[in-house]
């Protein structure tokens, strides 16, 4: 029996008929979400400041993909597993003389990893695959079927791999994933205010490094050791500050960090002082 002949997998059918991978923004729905599969172990849900809706990241090389995009400013949309027509990926198999990936004789629909979609116009669909993995054929194939399927439509497609993955972007996020993390029962007694009132009095040492200046600020002020830094370590979690992830989080100088208007209304420091 060819390809084309054989049935689709039936979860993959029931994700196709709840429109899943369709839409936009906060509209789209990502075809395979958190759960629904053995990933590594690192897989989140994390909420992005682009796009503004809950996003399933399916291992720690996705979620550094994801936040390089999601703290760029010339991106507007982030889509997460993106389907591509069964039509197109057995068609781009056959003419490249390779199976159509499937299980127990069911096809499997293909998905992108990750779509970009930037301000200007322009497009980059990218998998994210472990470097160490780019020697098994089945992924190999995998990513040959991606990748003809977007460059047919003049998509650049660039594997993601940990290798683009700095140590020091590494720190980072290990450094705010329990806070980014949606599914991490913990509460943070911290609101968007105090981030604000914080952003000011980091703003009067521009050259102190940010950790050295939050401690003297919880001298300052009298408060339990560890608060400001806390605090920080929110606002850069909630995108409310950014500074470079490429820089190690214990580098950062109060000057590198910006507080950032994320949902369009102007931000008043409060009563810092």
């Amino acid at each position: 029996m060819s390809d084309a002949d054989k049935p689709l997998n039936k979860k993959d059918q029931k994700r196709l008929d709840e429109k899943r991978g369709e839409g936009t923004g906060k509209d789209y729905v990502p075809f395979i979400k958190v759960g629904e599969f053995n990933s590594s172990g690192e897989s989140v849900r994390v909420k992005s400041a682009t796009v503004g809706r809950v996003h399933h990241l399916h291992s720690g090389n996705e979620l550094a993909a994801f936040l390089v995009f999601d703290w760029c400013k010339e991106v507007i949309d982030i889509r997460e597993q993106f389907p591509i027509p069964l039509a197109d990926s057995l068609i781009i198999c056959r003419q490249l003389g390779i199976r159509h990936p499937q299980e127990k004789g069911e096809l499997k629909i293909v998905t992108t990893d990750l779509i970009i979609d930037f301000a200007d116009g322009s497009q980059l669909a990218i998998p994210v695959k472990p470097a160490l993995k780019l020697d098994d054929k089945r992924i190999v194939e995998k990513l040959q079927i991606g990748k003809a399927y977007w460059e047919a439509i003049k998509v650049p497609c660039p594997i993601f791999t940990d290798q683009e993955v700095s140590s020091e972007l590494k720190m980072n996020l290990k450094w705010i994933k329990p806070l980014i993390d949606l599914d991490t029962e913990v509460e943070y007694p911290f609101s968007k205010q105090d981030v604000i009132d914080l952003s000011a009095r980091l703003a009067k040492q521009p050259k102190a490094y940010v950790a050295r200046h939050c401690a003297k600020l919880d001298d300052q002020y009298q408060l339990e050791e560890g608060t400001h830094i806390g605090i920080f370590r929110y606002g850069i979690a909630n995108q409310y500050l950014k500074a470079s992830l490429e820089t190690p989080f214990t580098e950062w100088k109060c000057e590198d960090v910006e507080l950032v208007d994320s949902d369009g209304t102007d931000l008043e420091v409060g009563n810092a002082s």
